[in-house]
């Protein structure tokens, strides 16, 4: 390129010139391109820069903005879905985060090169500066879209993965005979008729027509020194979906007999069509269901049987399963920051058992905490001078606090942390492209409004009243009284929250979990 002689410079009052700085000419060119052209006087290719810009890069940066700066969650979720939907979309954005930061460096080194020939000094010290300079306004301009583009990936990686499979699963579609190794009693081996699994993947859309979204969610006792999946905690959350009103059923692990829908093929298999006794708790419920993929449905067939007999329990049909692992847990609440968790009484353990198998002494004093994913599980999972009931209790608390840090924007802030440790952890029938739909759903739920209950012996609603979630005990373990618990349900699922919570006589769970009081 050549110049004319003069080109470029500016005329100052006394008469003098003044040759403009490469460097500031590279630097507002990262800021925006095409300003550094203006500035050393190349009017018209600046101007050619700032149109291209305006036209391709600007919008994206307004949309960035408004993201995460002014509109937030609604138009985060918004321009989300099509890539939630056909993920291949998140490939054509990661070339043209390429292409952008191609023609933001063009720019960036055009400006400073049309600059630069209007002074071609050569000394050493210059050029050294030059040098250097140019290297941090590129790497500059390059950060924003390398946090882009590793987001970009990790979504992808996320969008792509499969999370219904468990390693757990069984395969058989023909064979009703128990798996080697069972000892699950009252199964027959003799039926004939029971249905093969589907593979099917495809679920009515439960936010069309549907009142509500029920997920039952799952928490995995796997670690070291345990073996097989037991599901120390099983939650059902039902959600409004029109007003985001959410109401919580937490069920014990060591309920039995509890019911089987009449037209199962596995209500014949157990006694009156009552799964589970004094040997098999429903924490066993969900491995069960992988042990007999010749009685379940769907790619997951223990999600399904875990869905089925307590959909079948609190009178709700359940629409989906989430289950998390220990060490999951610990590391999304990690990836999130923490949460902040109000201890409203102490709690003690000289014998924690910790995840790595090794036994440690805890201790949490009333008061407000920060927990890292490590010390939330601590509390949520100690029981030793306590019960399971207590731990079911602290369990709402961890959820209530987690729904209260996990807001879609800073999901996605911490979403390359995130990733891994939910693709390492969480195994669920959501589809990918329904991902979007909960993540604003979660954004409607007001955690002060919480209806939650705890299907246990003693229940303080039912304090002085000889009525309990208990109809009778077997060798000591609960046998679930049905029909009140589906009665109960149904007024949790159709009073608005805080009348629900009066007319079930429950402490609302902000209370409960002393939000309240440190708010």
């Amino acid at each position: 390129m050549t110049t004319r002689p003069g080109a470029g410079r500016r005329r100052l009052p006394s008469g003098g010139t003044r040759r403009p700085s490469p460097l500031i000419a590279a630097l507002l060119s990262a800021i925006v391109p095409g300003l550094g052209h203006l500035y050393a006087g190349d009017r018209r290719r600046g101007w050619w820069f700032i149109g291209i810009t305006a036209v391709v890069v600007m919008p994206a940066a307004v949309l960035f903005a408004m993201v995460f700066y002014v509109t937030g969650v609604d138009l985060a979720l918004d321009l989300a879905r099509p890539f939630f939907e056909s993920p291949g979309l998140l490939i054509v954005l990661l070339v043209v985060n390429g292409l952008t930061v191609a023609f933001r460096a063009g720019a960036v080194v055009d400006s400073f090169m049309y600059a630069r020939g209007l002074d071609p000094s050569n000394r050493p010290l210059a050029l050294f500066g030059f040098a250097f300079g140019m290297a941090l306004i590129l790497i500059l301009t390059a950060i924003p879209h390398g946090w882009v583009g590793e987001r970009n990936l990790a979504l992808y990686d996320l969008l792509t993965h499969d999370f219904a499979a468990d390693p757990n699963q069984g395969t058989s579609t023909t064979s009703t005979t128990t798996p080697p190794g069972s000892t699950i009693p009252g199964v027959t081996t003799t039926s004939t008729t029971t249905p093969p699994t589907t593979t099917s993947t495809t679920r009515p859309d439960p936010f069309a027509g549907e009142d509500r979204v029920n997920v039952l969610l799952l928490g995995s006792d796997s670690g070291p020194g345990r073996t097989g999946v037991r599901t120390d905690t099983m939650i059902v959350v039902s959600i409004d979906t029109e007003t985001g009103w959410t109401a919580m059923f937490s069920i014990p692990r060591n309920f039995i007999m509890t019911p089987i829908p009449p037209d199962h093929p596995d209500h014949a298999n157990w006694p009156d069509g009552l799964w589970g006794d004094p040997g098999n708790l429903v924490w066993g419920i969900y491995a069960y269901g992988l042990q007999h993929p010749e009685l379940f449905e769907g790619p997951n067939t223990g999600g399904d049987a875990a869905k089925t007999i307590f959909g079948h329990l609190v009178g709700l049909e359940i629409d989906y399963f989430a289950m998390v692992n220990l060490q999951g847990f610990v590391d999304i609440i990690d990836a999130l920051g923490g949460v902040d968790i109000t201890v409203t009484r102490r709690i003690f353990d000289a014998e924690y058992p910790h995840e790595d198998g090794t036994l440690i002494e805890i201790e949490f004093l009333p008061g407000t905490y920060h927990m890292d994913g490590h010390t939330a599980l601590v509390f949520a999972r100690t029981r030793h001078d306590a019960d399971d009931f207590d731990r079911m209790g602290r369990q709402r608390c961890v959820l209530e606090a987690l729904a209260r840090e996990a807001d879609p924007v800073s999901l996605l802030r911490e979403l390359p942390s995130l990733v891994p440790a939910i693709e390492g952890s969480v195994i669920t029938d959501i589809p990918v492209a329904k991902f979007p739909n909960f993540l604003q759903l979660l954004s409607k739920v007001d955690t002060t409004q919480i209806v939650s209950m705890r299907f246990m012996p003693n229940a303080p609603e039912f304090a002085g009243t000889p009525t309990s979630y208990v109809a009778y005990k077997v060798q000591g373990y609960n046998v679930p009284n049905t029909e009140l618990i589906r009665e109960r349900v149904e007024i949790a699922t159709t009073l608005p929250p805080l009348e629900a919570i009066e007319a079930l006589n429950l402490e609302p769970l902000d209370l409960a979990c002393g939000v309240a009081d440190a708010g």
